[in-house]
């Protein structure tokens, strides 16, 4: 009986324990680039305010890791203005989690990553260039959904507020978007496009997941452009995480 008291002691303890654990909260929460100074309804001041009243512990931005620390006006030659803006508003929280190729990991963005005739970045340049100016593919490429697709995105793009991005419409038609065009382009002088976007967007994804794990049990903050969410919410959906899908939590 006396053995009996420690051990009950220690099985409260651990329920105790277990039950209080904290769950790691994500969201990841879209924005829309420089259609943020047009969208009445989301504007860089309301993507600001509801990054203050999610109080996050952790965010990550698209910016690279390589570039995280260069000066505002630097990136600003190469990032969207509210990934710069969220940095420098929430110093100490933010963490960079964009992805341009290989070939560039480890090397600080420049012009000359973008103008080097024998990166992957210039062929990837030249070849959206050279797809443009093919009247046989734009052709083959009006005839699919996604010109009506991204339509549809730029309409909501200018007219949706976050809590309306936050319902999946967008993610949805996206998701549709990449099926399409991966049929599309493998069947054409173009195929490297697709690849290179998917592997981007894969590796973006897989940057933000790192972040994640790497911070069990905190409130974490995700920024990506909308058209990175889809992949990324669908890989969290299979976590073991409180996936937030609403913005319940501002504040009035």
């Amino acid at each position: 009986m006396k053995n009996l008291f420690p051990f009950l002691l220690l099985l409260t303890v651990l329920s105790f324990s277990c039950t209080t654990e904290q769950e790691t909260q994500v969201l990841v929460l879209p924005t829309i680039h420089g259609a943020h100074e047009v969208n009445e309804n989301y504007t860089y001041d309301d993507l600001l305010q509801l990054v203050k009243s999610y109080e996050p512990d952790v965010i990550g931005v698209e910016i690279r890791p390589e570039d995280f620390n260069l000066s505002t006006d630097s990136l600003d030659l190469f990032y969207p203005l509210e990934m710069i803006m969220v940095r420098d508003s929430f110093p100490g929280k933010v963490r960079g989690i964009d992805y341009y190729n290989e070939e560039t990991r480890n090397i600080t963005v420049s012009r000359k990553m973008f103008s080097d005739t024998v990166s992957e970045m210039y062929s990837i340049k030249r070849l959206t260039q050279d797809m443009r100016l093919d009247s046989t593919f734009v052709a083959s490429y009006e005839k699919t959904k996604i010109p009506e697709i991204q339509e549809e995105q730029r309409r909501m793009a200018l007219n949706y507020s976050a809590e309306e991005f936050l319902k999946g419409e967008y993610d949805s038609i996206t998701g549709l978007q990449y099926q399409i065009e991966d049929s599309l382009f493998g069947n054409s002088p173009y195929a490297a496009y697709p690849v290179f976007n998917n592997r981007r967007d894969l590796q973006i994804t897989l940057n933000a997941l790192q972040l994640v794990e790497e911070n069990p049990g905190k409130k974490i903050l995700l920024l990506v452009g909308a058209n990175h969410r889809n992949r990324l919410v669908d890989s969290l959906e299979n976590r073991q995480v409180d996936l937030i899908k609403d913005l319940n939590f501002r504040r009035d």
